[in-house]
């Protein structure tokens, strides 16, 4: 699709020099409205974009209510880097064109960084992949070379990586009668069949012939790196050396603590089809009216996206994992206040058609739901996302099978046939949580005379917007609610008379805290409040007059000016 001579494909997964030139384009055909800054680079030395979208003509990018958008902090989750770019060029290519856009890029600024881990992600599109590399700190092949076990190793050069099998009378695994493609869990009371082992394809260092250890992983996980609610590795796979040692996520939280006008954000990982609340308050449950406020945008996304909405982290965990820590959840909610989700774009199980609980993601499914997974490929993928089992002469092992699943364009993100779809409707639900910030605005200005030369100038300020300026009530409870001011600027032979040119008017309440039926023993917030000055005329302005601005972190900056009139 073309507009304006920006043609982007989202049909298919862009590495990274494509995505640069796509970000470029976007930004030289647009320049009223988007601008292109590198906010840091990665350990390999690639750029870290992020593109601000905003209308320059309807007010400075920082005065208005922001929403931030990333993506692709795990390497292999690079469906969440077309949704952002896809939301990019929504708003910029449909501007003047639908009014929801319009409306929203004159007023919000959109920061979107289509990709936190652009090493990670260039790794798993140019390299065999198996599962997981985490930032790009090791090359596979490369990591923990002096560890014993099993490394992940592309044995037969097919330019995959997925499992290996053989025979083996103690083996866990047998050969699914309905279709040989599929390995089954061995029964406890099971004896007298042919069963195999069966681990991902690689070589095994310092290999005893019996032995085969899976070393833990020491490549980073970068969603843990952040500095709220941060554990060390001994107790959170992938934290860093310490908070913030990652550079990638060390130029993210500089540059979100540089723009506290972000009122929401969106961090796009895959594989659950979700839209999840922040866990990550140190073991602590969402504030009851902040959970309240999750649950109806929770509706709203699933409404949009048809995605499940999960609020509470043990509906989400598997069974005995622990907590998560320093994520950029925890960080964006718990330390700011900001009201951000984590949407898990991709769910290849609901498209099988197999029901699930929350969470679902063990070890083993029935036979019935994997023969399922079979079929989906087979009818939507030609049969593309899995390698049949072919006999190959393993160096340690002696005769193996290798094939299974490719896991990369099935299980965690979609074939690119079903990614445009995947774009639209979670642009749609972005759009419609950024509607919803804080909205200062100056309503009714009063100037009344009082004699000589004297005036008494009052102002209502407003919040037109459906969050509260101060967002949640994390936001209260950790400090990080900054009051609404209100602040008068004087023209010409004007003087104040014994008042402060600026006045704080505390928190201004939205919509959210008036969602109920009025009700005598209910203690709305106010969602207007008067700010008032006395102002002197001197003489020495042939026209004298008054500018009066109110000012939000969070629901931005309005002004009005007025004549002093007797």
């Amino acid at each position: 699709m073309t507009r304006q001579g920006v043609d982007l494909d989202f049909g298919r997964y862009y590495q990274y020099e494509e995505l640069d030139s796509a970000l470029h384009e976007l930004a030289a055909a647009y320049p009223e409205l988007a601008k292109l800054t590198s906010i840091g680079k990665s350990r390999r030395g690639r750029d870290l974009w992020m593109i601000e979208i905003t209308n320059d003509a309807t007010g400075l990018g920082e005065e208005k209510p922001g929403y931030y958008i990333d993506a692709n902090t795990h390497p292999e989750e690079i469906s969440g880097t077309m949704v952002a770019l896809y939301t990019a060029w929504h708003l910029l290519t449909q501007y003047g064109k639908v009014d929801e856009v319009t409306r929203l890029v004159d007023r919000r600024t959109f920061y979107i960084l289509p990709r936190v881990n652009p090493d990670g992600a260039e790794i798993c599109m140019t390299m065999p992949f198996y599962q997981w590399i985490g930032n790009g700190l090791y090359l596979p092949g490369e990591q923990q070379l002096d560890a014993d076990g099993l490394h992940y190793t592309d044995v037969n050069e097919d330019g995959l990586i997925v499992d290996m099998r053989w025979r083996d009378p103690t083996g866990e695994w047998k050969v699914s009668d309905k279709d040989p493609r599929l390995m089954l869990q061995r029964r406890p009371d099971e004896y007298g069949g042919e069963y195999y082992r069966l681990v991902p394809e690689g070589m095994i260092n310092n290999f005893d012939g019996a032995e085969i250890p899976i070393p833990r992983p020491m490549d980073g996980n970068m969603n843990r790196n952040y500095p709220y609610d941060w554990g060390p590795e001994g107790e959170q796979y992938g934290a860093g050396e310490y908070p913030l040692s990652e550079p990638e996520i060390e130029a993210i939280v500089t540059f979100i603590k540089d723009h506290p006008n972000i009122t929401g954000a969106i961090n796009y990982h895959t594989h659950a089809g979700a839209i999840l609340a922040p866990f990550n308050l140190r073991g602590e449950d969402l504030p009851l009216q902040d959970e309240m406020l999750y649950k109806r945008f929770g509706d709203m996304g699933k409404e949009e996206t048809g995605y499940h909405f999960i609020l509470k982290e043990e509906e989400f965990n598997s069974p005995g994992q622990g907590r998560r820590m320093g994520t950029a959840s925890a960080f964006l909610y718990g330390q700011l206040g900001i009201v951000c989700f984590v949407t898990e774009l991709w769910d290849v199980y609901a498209e099988a058609g197999i029901e699930k609980d929350w969470f679902f993601l063990t070890q083993e499914l029935p036979e019935e739901d994997s023969l399922k997974l079979l079929k989906w490929n087979d009818e939507q993928l030609k049969g593309e996302a899995f390698v049949e089992w072919t006999p190959f002469d393993h160096p340690q092992l002696g005769e193996v099978e290798i094939g299974g699943w490719r896991r990369l364009y099935m299980f965690r993100n979609p074939p690119a046939h079903m990614l445009e779809e995947m774009c639209r409707k979670n642009a749609g639900f972005t759009l419609k949580h950024a509607a919803a910030a804080p909205e200062v605005h100056i309503g009714d200005v009063e100037v009344k005379a009082l004699g000589d030369g004297v005036y008494r100038v009052r102002a209502v300020v407003e919040n037109w917007g459906y969050l509260s300026t101060n967002l949640t009530e994390q936001a209260k409870r950790v400090e990080a609610a900054k009051p609404v001011m209100a602040r008068i600027e004087l023209g010409e032979g004007l003087e104040l008379a014994d008042v402060k040119a600026e006045i704080e008017l505390g928190d201004l309440a939205g919509r959210a805290d008036r969602r109920r039926k009025y009700s005598r023993f209910r203690d709305w917030g106010a969602p207007a409040k008067k700010a008032e000055w006395v102002v002197r005329n001197t003489g020495g302005g042939s026209a004298p007059r008054v500018t009066v601005i109110a000012t939000s972190k969070t629901g931005g900056v309005d002004r009005r000016t007025v004549d002093l009139q007797d």
